[in-house]
């Protein structure tokens, strides 16, 4: 039984709509890099791949219009559905906050995957406005530099959603730490003596409430970074296979895309970053 359950976890069942000819869903496994096997006139199973989960292979599938059902159903995800009017919590750090002067700025460390190319490389580097300073020998880790309009805080999360990162981070200062000395019993007592503020009861404990409001989604339209080799026909049958159509083409292989109205933005750069010529997806807000 348990060897008969694992095998049933590699694989996802899928219900079609009776339009969807054997060729296309041949073409559909071909892309995701997945063994198809019919099951009856409408329904196939679809083995994940290495490196992909089941969950991941459920809510791609489900999210594509032609489908009608599949085995097991995706899980739900709250954050796909928050409504954007609502307020944003930020809890402050009850450690020592990091500062824009605890890292060098203007410049930030990538490491890559291994099996990141050189042309890969470049081209997101290029992509991005960034230029390469150094290499560090030994562990690989590229030193970066910004151009003007980047932040470092912006292109470490920006690289790191890049399938081809294996992390990036700030280039951090060496100091030393500042002793920190006992205040005097003068000093504790005139501390004692303080009033608390008048609204300490409605802090947060360890933290501080930031009403921010979260801006509109950008009319359903989204940034898609493809691979520097992607061919024109992989771009058609992207966009036949995910209902997308472009709206602009912005750089080399950079394209704004309108995405179906079945299509929730944040479930779009999950399910689309699924497909192997994608390299970065982005949201766009108002």
């Amino acid at each position: 039984m348990g060897l008969v359950a694992q095998a049933a976890d590699e694989f996802v069942t899928v219900t079609f709509r009776p339009e969807v000819k054997k060729p296309f869903i041949e073409a559909l496994s071909k892309t995701f890099k997945t063994t198809p096997k019919q099951m009856g006139p409408l329904v196939w199973t679809f083995k994940v791949p290495p490196l992909r989960t089941r969950g991941q292979y459920a809510e791609l599938f489900a999210s594509l219009a032609y489908v009608t059902d599949t085995d097991p159903v995706p899980a739900y995800v709250v954050a796909d559905h928050i409504n954007p009017q609502a307020v944003n919590v930020q809890p402050y750090n009850p450690g020592t906050p990091v500062k824009s002067t605890d890292y060098l700025p203007n410049e930030f460390l990538v490491k890559f995957k291994a099996t990141a190319t050189p042309d890969d490389i470049r081209f997101i580097n290029s992509h991005h406005g960034v230029s390469q300073l150094s290499v560090i020998s030994g562990i690989k880790v590229h030193r970066l530099r910004l151009p003007q309009n980047l932040s470092v805080e912006d292109a470490v999360k920006l690289y790191g959603q890049s399938p081809l990162v294996e992390y990036a981070e700030p280039n951090y200062r060496m100091k030393i730490p500042t002793p920190v000395t006992s205040a005097s019993p003068a000093t504790n007592a005139q501390g004692a003596a303080s009033p608390a503020p008048a609204n300490n009861q409605n802090q947060i404990p360890n933290g501080t409430a930031i009403i921010t409001p979260i801006p509109l989604d950008g009319g359903n339209q989204i940034i898609v970074d493809f691979r520097p080799d992607t061919r024109p026909e992989t771009l058609a049958l992207f966009h036949q296979i995910y209902g997308t159509r472009e709206v602009e083409k912005r750089s080399f292989y950079s394209y704004r895309l309108q995405l179906p109205q079945s299509m929730n933005a944040n479930k779009a750069v999950r399910i689309l970053m699924l497909h192997p010529a994608v390299i970065h997806v982005q949201r766009l807000y108002s």
